[in-house]
């Protein structure tokens, strides 16, 4: 009997001393995250569109606007759910090398948005409203720093790069305009629309920067489960745009209603340059070179696809 329970003893100690044991070779980690803003700023415009939500009261005979209420529309594209794969090979008890794959999909935010009403009767005559939501894939190479221990509990601090390698920005626009403000934009002849725009900016390169802390509880063999909390700083700026879908109605005076197309949409509005300085040779409206037939140029905005987020998953050894 006495022999039984040595044996189990030294089984048992046996395991709970490959548990503990963490040392040189490789390892991967399936991860999945839920970031937060933590830096909320000032969208971008979206067109002519500023990053305000104004409501407001309309004349409906002389058009004349009064203010109820107006917001500057502040947030980050950084919040939203993550999704990864990394590689990782420790080099000793300490230090260890990390390359991680993420896909990236934010929350949508709202980034303008107006509404007019009728100051007689209440009714809705404008109403705006556009959303953006991002998307990225980035790679993370980092150094991990281990905390040394024979516990289960095992700490760690992380601190790397995170290098976008595909991503973009896709903006939906909604409209429904019954004051003839922006319809006789589109036509002389409307005088109301209801429309949806999609456009997608792409993206310039760029590189951030993540930080971490974490720790790790062996489960298994080779086989642990690890949690972290992550910090990204990302700022991504505008390289191009392409408005992508343009469809909608148009009503004119005489009260005929008009199909509208992204054939309505003149070349310098559904191509877009961005540039650090634009001056009085970039194809804008009002410069004496405007071309419509041309892509239009504008200038760069930013974004920032970074915030403060929890990673769990599993570290599977080899």
């Amino acid at each position: 009997m006495k022999k039984l329970v040595l044996s189990a003893i030294l089984i048992a100690s046996t395991a709970l001393g490959a548990l503990a044991q963490e040392g040189r070779g490789f390892y991967l980690k399936p991860t999945g995250s839920y970031f937060i803003k933590v830096t909320p700023v000032e969208f971008p415009n979206v067109g002519e569109l500023q990053p305000r939500d104004r409501v407001f009261n309309i004349n409906p005979l002389t058009g004349a606007q009064t203010l109820i209420s107006e917001e500057t529309i502040t947030g980050s594209f950084g919040e939203g759910w993550r999704a990864g794969l990394t590689g990782g090979f420790r080099f000793n008890s300490v230090v260890a090398f990390e390359m991680g794959v993420n896909y990236f999909q934010s929350d949508k935010q709202t980034m303008a948005r107006q509404t007019g009403y009728n100051q007689v009767n209440g009714a809705t005559l404008l109403s705006i409203h556009s959303q953006g939501q991002a998307k990225a894939l980035d790679l993370t190479p980092s150094l991990v720093f281990h905390v040394p221990t024979s516990k289960n509990f095992r700490p760690y601090l992380k601190i790397g790069a995170v290098l976008p390698v595909y991503g973009y920005l896709d903006i939906s626009t909604t409209v429904n305009d019954q004051t003839g403000a922006i319809a006789s934009e589109i036509n002389p002849a409307f005088r109301a629309v209801e429309l949806t725009r999609e456009e997608r900016i792409e993206p310039r390169p760029t590189i951030g920067f993540l930080g971490a802390a974490g720790f790790s509880v062996p489960i298994g063999n080779k086989i642990s489960f690890f949690s972290e909390i992550e910090y990204r700083n990302v700022s991504v700026s505008s390289k191009e745009k392409e408005i992508t879908r343009f469809e909608g109605t148009g009503t004119t005076l005489t009260g005929t209603r008009v199909p509208l197309t992204i054939d309505n949409v003149p070349t310098a509005q559904r191509y877009t340059d961005y540039h650090k300085k634009i001056d009085q040779n970039s194809n804008v409206p009002g410069n004496a070179n405007y071309d419509p037939d041309k892509k239009g140029d504008d200038l760069r905005s930013y974004i920032n696809i970074g915030g403060l987020g929890m990673n769990v998953g599993l570290k599977l050894a080899f």
